[in-house]
Parts: C-alpha cells; sequence; structure tokens
C-alpha cells in the first residue's frame, strides 16, 4: 500500500467536504422545486449525497483520529489539532442527525421542512469552519508536511518565465540599503588615503582666508602656552648653596676621624 503523508485523512476528508457540501445545496434547491419532476431528482440526489456524505465523514473521523495520534506536532499546533478534533465531531454529529432525520420521517418523496434545512444550514456553517482549521494546520503550522520547495524563477507548461517578484524586490530593497554603508566605505578609504600622503581636492567655491601668515615667534609662544596649559607643574629642584670640605681629625691611638660639615639646602 503507497504511503500518503501523513495518512489517509487528507484524502477522504475531500471527499466529506463535497458531498455534505452538495447535499445542503441540493435540499434548498428542491423545496421550491417540490412536487415536480426535477423537484424529484434533485431530492433524491440530494439524499444520496447526504447518506455517502455520512458514510465518508465515519472513514474520515478515524483516519483524522490516527492522524491527531501519530504526526508530529508541538505545543501550539496541538491545541489547533484539538479544536478541529472538537469542531469535526461536532460536525459529523449534526449531520449524522440530519441523516436518521430524513430516514425516520422521510420515507416518501417529500420536501424538506423549514427546520430540516436550518438543521442542514448549521452543518454546512460547522463544516466550512472545521475545513479552515484543517487547512490552518498544514499551511500556518506545517504539519505533515514532508519537504518545502526551493523558491526560483522556473518556466511553467505554458512557455513562460515565472520569477518571484515579492523576492527580488526584497532583493532589490536589501540593496539599496546597502547602498549607502558602500558610500560610507570609499569616504573611510578617502580619508586612508589623505593620511598617505594623498592631498584631498579643494572645492573652488571654498573660501581661503586673505592673511595666511603666521610669525614664528608668535607660533613659539602659543605652542609654550599650550604645553604649559597641559603639563603638571614640576616639583621644586633641591640644590646645596654652600658645600664645606669635610672636618678630618686625627687621635692620639691613630684613629682618623672624618665629619662632614652641615650643609645649607635651598630650593628653587
Amino acid at each position: 500500500m503507497f504511503e500518503i503523508i501523513p495518512n489517509w485523512h487528507p484524502l477522504f476528508v475531500h471527499f466529506t467536504v463535497a458531498l455534505l457540501s452538495l447535499s445542503v445545496i441540493f435540499f434548498i434547491i428542491q423545496r421550491p422545486l417540490a412536487e415536480t419532476e426535477t423537484g424529484d431528482n434533485f431530492l433524491l440526489f440530494a439524499r444520496y449525497t447526504l447518506w455517502f456524505g455520512v458514510l465518508f465523514s465515519v472513514i474520515t473521523l478515524i483516519a483524522g483520529w490516527d492522524a491527531y495520534n501519530t504526526v508530529n506536532h508541538d505545543t501550539p499546533s496541538h491545541a489547533a489539532m484539538t479544536d478541529h478534533r472538537n469542531w469535526g465531531l461536532a460536525t459529523f454529529a449534526v449531520f449524522l442527525v440530519a441523516a436518521i432525520w430524513w430516514l425516520v420521517v422521510y420515507k416518501d418523496n417529500e420536501k424538506a421542512t423549514i427546520l430540516f434545512l436550518v438543521l442542514l444550514l448549521v452543518g454546512g456553517g460547522l463544516l466550512v469552519t472545521t475545513g479552515h482549521k484543517g487547512s490552518q494546520l498544514v499551511y500556518f503550522y506545517g504539519l505533515g508536511v514532508k519537504s518545502i520547495p526551493a523558491k526560483d524563477d522556473h518556466t511553467s507548461g505554458g512557455g513562460h518565465n515565472h520569477s518571484h517578484g515579492g523576492e527580488e524586490a526584497a532583493d532589490d530593497h536589501h540593496g539599496a540599503q546597502s547602498a549607502e554603508p558602500a558610500h560610507s566605505h570609499d569616504e573611510d578609504h578617502g580619508d586612508d588615503h589623505h593620511a598617505n600622503g594623498e592631498m584631498p581636492a579643494v572645492p573652488e567655491d571654498m573660501e581661503m582666508p586673505e592673511d595666511m601668515s603666521m610669525d614664528s615667534q608668535t607660533m613659539d609662544d602659543d605652542i609654550s602656552e599650550s604645553v604649559s596649559d597641559i603639563m603638571p607643574t614640576p616639583p621644586p629642584v633641591i640644590k646645596a648653596t654652600e658645600v664645606a670640605p669635610p672636618k678630618i681629625e686625627t687621635y692620639e691611638d691613630g684613629t682618623i676621624r672624618q665629619t662632614l660639615p652641615e650643609v645649607d639646602l635651598g630650593t628653587q
């Protein structure tokens, strides 16, 4: 038996949705055409599509229950799967009641009552909601998806080339954003050339000061003042103002004693 991803549920659910939807439409069309041959034909179609739809619903529920317990999923998708399952059970219950109701009450070819049509309309609304929630499991949560094709430009069967315009626009958008950093990169290189000795071009409309000369003595004074402002004050220099020779004394036992004189220290 060939493998269907994720299982048989996606296959049978199409029959269920198609048959039950047609049943609701046929019953609505049959009512104003009752007591006519066309109305009888629509009633026949409506009954058989309802019964076969309920039969396929049973198979769909079994396959769906198997998918609910076997498909890999995370916590958010599990909540969505549970919600889809509950809506599916409610939809099946409504159409099952409608099928039993028709078998028990409408044994002959009679037109459907308003109450019966209301029940079918409720079931149709539940069917649409259940199908929508089931599609979200695939297209929003990615359940049962085997692989995602890569985006590329390709040629369809008609021979025309198909390109992903949104992707190209995104690329152009990124390219426009990258243009400005490239310009900044060039400016950085301009600074490097300037550091390597190349003089940058001077704009023609740039105004130059009239007096560009400066006295060398003035420049030296300015530099000295700037250095004196930023350099800390040096500590005072201690110097000896008077230095006397050492005093040498000789004793009777031959001992020689040398005495250093007192030194007068001053600061500068």
